[in-house]
């Protein structure tokens, strides 16, 4: 499938941006919630456009991008800075050992030798086993035998793999139990390939002042593989203190950390 014109402009607009220093990378805490101390930091994208304002990527990585060009393009430089960054944050605190994750769109997934380019990726920047993590969506660990042999691939390497908003695709008209029940089928499932955490969509995490018993099951549920459970969107203490209750692992949220410059991220890692 050909580009069109207005994909073929943003290839090249997007592409200015990259070269002008435009596309930043600004990195947002994953907290430990039983001591608050960081245990990821995930790698965000944002675009300064001179006159379109701050971008998030959904306003610069269309649906049109068929082919992924644009995500395999950005994405890539996205890797190859948090391997980078990786390297730093753990030479700061090599006692506490931080990891960077990154989104993996699917099209990142289809790029042949993938799995052989992070390998070199991680021997560059001499990263051990668990410093880099991709993050990836249901739909990506879902794609059949062959995606599932490339993240495969690529956990061999020592790279985590996080399941991303696991149950965005349920239905917003669901009703609290059906979501809950659904959501502990998606952990069940999502187990049985072999992940280093998972984390649960903000509009189940949201359900914790409803379901707190049914969210804290499917918690359990993934506890019992030994996989950590990310509750996403945490943005006051009552919604720590709720995830906290119900067994999550891990938090993510406006309430510990807002995505913030690298240079933030220096000093968060060196705090006692």
């Amino acid at each position: 499938m050909n580009p069109g014109p207005d994909t073929i402009l943003v290839e090249s607009e997007l592409q200015r941006g990259l070269d002008c220093g435009e596309v930043i990378r600004v990195y947002q805490a994953v907290v430990d919630l039983s001591s608050g101390a960081p245990r990821y930091v995930e790698a965000l994208l944002r675009w300064d456009h001179p006159t379109r304002g701050l971008l998030w990527p959904r306003d610069f990585l269309p649906d049109g991008d068929a082919d992924g060009v644009l995500q395999v393009r950005v994405g890539w430089s996205v890797l190859i800075e948090a391997a980078r960054r990786a390297r730093r944050w753990r030479a700061l605190r090599p006692d506490r050992p931080l990891a960077v994750s990154v989104n993996l769109a699917p099209s990142q997934l289809e790029v042949r030798d993938l799995a052989a380019r992070i390998g070199h990726l991680l021997d560059d920047n001499e990263l051990e086993p668990g410093a880099l993590a991709l993050e990836l969506s249901e739909r990506t660990m879902s794609a059949g035998r062959r995606a599932r042999d490339k993240v495969a691939a690529i956990r061999n390497l020592g790279v985590e793999i996080v399941v991303d908003d696991l149950g965005a695709a349920l239905g917003a008209t669901a009703s609290d139990d059906e979501l809950a029940q659904a959501a502990a089928n998606l952990v069940d499932a999502r187990l049985a390939a072999a992940v280093d955490a998972v984390k649960l969509d903000r509009r189940l995490v949201e359900r914790l002042a409803t379901t707190p018993a049914l969210l804290a099951a499917v918690v359990e549920r993934a506890h019992r593989e030994g996989t950590p459970v990310v509750a996403t969107a945490v943005e006051h203490e009552a919604d720590a203190l709720r995830a906290r209750a119900a067994g999550f692992d891990l938090a993510q949220g406006f309430f510990f950390h807002r995505p913030s410059p690298p240079e933030h991220i220096d000093a968060l890692v060196a705090r006692p």
